[in-house]
């Protein structure tokens, strides 16, 4: 597998030994996403790292594009490929999920249409690349509505064999839980369909980003690296990962007010009550209840809620 067919068109070149900057132009749309391609001077797997899927998720967009500025070719094993940020429009218009010129969220409309919306055609020039990877790296987090511990997600998707590829590789990131997915229009979904392993990773909260943050997530995307042979250096292990089945995701059921009665990492049991929709009188609308005993991994922290937007996620 190759990046050269996808990067000759956006006119990027692959020299061995450089790295190159440049923009991958969405066919059809006005957007642009900053990429940074750093081919090694040894051969080694091709890997795609993307930041910055959703536009108001700060400490992978900068991680990203830290990473891009920081690895050199001398130290890199094989092809980086790094677009930091991928949703430039929703970037730019700080918006949480969406994007401004369909209203979609991106990462529900994996693997995306060539000649379908603006969302659906950045998901299909992504997709481009997730298939001439060898390994995929999607990073995320908390959106500006959204309080999260840091976890890893990886697709169950695509057989067996990958899907252990997947999960030992999430681990290597690590954080505190690593949890299975089934998800086929998310973007580790449609990589793993076509073949490639990979993960999605969260950190980050509600619209924030530290110097802190960066460094923690830096440290464990550049350990993944040296777990794929893209890096050289010994893996840490965090022998304390808690690996999850799947995950389960509360959705509302009305608009309204948004009242959870749980905290990150709290442990609920089958049937206990998580939080209230409640409209402007304080009358609940909805009351919302765990589908499955286990961890909290995230909780929507806005007062504002629409139908059919996530409240929480039970790991």
């Amino acid at each position: 597998m190759s990046f050269l067919p996808v990067l000759q068109a956006q006119d990027i070149a692959l020299i061995p030994g450089k790295k190159s900057t440049g923009f991958i132009a969405v066919p059809g749309t006005p957007v642009k996403m900053p990429t940074t391609v750093i081919v090694g001077t040894s051969p080694g797997k091709n890997i795609l790292i993307t930041g910055g899927v959703h536009g108001g998720e700060y400490p992978c967009i900068e991680t990203s594009i830290r990473l891009a500025q920081e690895l050199q070719p001398s130290e890199v094993q094989g092809t980086l490929v790094i677009i930091h940020p991928v949703n430039t429009p929703a970037f730019a218009a700080r918006m949480q999920y969406y994007g401004p010129y369909d209203g979609k969220n991106l990462n529900r409309v994996f693997p995306g249409k060539a000649l379908g919306t603006v969302s659906e055609r950045i998901a299909y020039t992504v997709h481009q690349l997730q298939q001439s990877a060898d390994f995929y790296i999607d990073l995320h987090g908390g959106d500006i509505h959204e309080a999260l511990v840091p976890f890893v997600i990886y697709s169950k998707l695509g057989g067996t064999e990958q899907a252990e590829q997947s999960r030992l590789a999430s681990a290597a990131v690590g954080f505190p839980y690593v949890v299975g997915s089934t998800s086929e229009n998310g973007s580790i979904g449609a990589a793993a369909t076509s073949g490639t392993p990979g993960f999605l990773a969260e950190l980050g909260m509600c619209g924030r980003w530290s110097e802190e943050e960066v460094q923690t997530y830096m440290s464990a995307i550049t350990n993944v690296l040296r777990y794929l042979g893209t890096l050289e250096g010994a893996v840490l292990e965090n022998p304390k990962v808690q690996f999850m089945e799947q995950m389960a995701v509360i959705k509302a059921e009305d608009d309204g007010c948004w009242y959870p009665l749980k905290k990150l990492e709290d442990w609920v049991q089958k049937g206990e009550k998580v939080g209230e929709i409640r409209d402007f009188f304080g009358n609940t609308l909805s009351a919302y209840f765990a589908e499955e005993s286990g961890v909290l991994l995230y909780v929507v922290t806005s007062l504002a809620i629409k139908k059919g937007d996530p409240l929480a996620a039970i790991g």
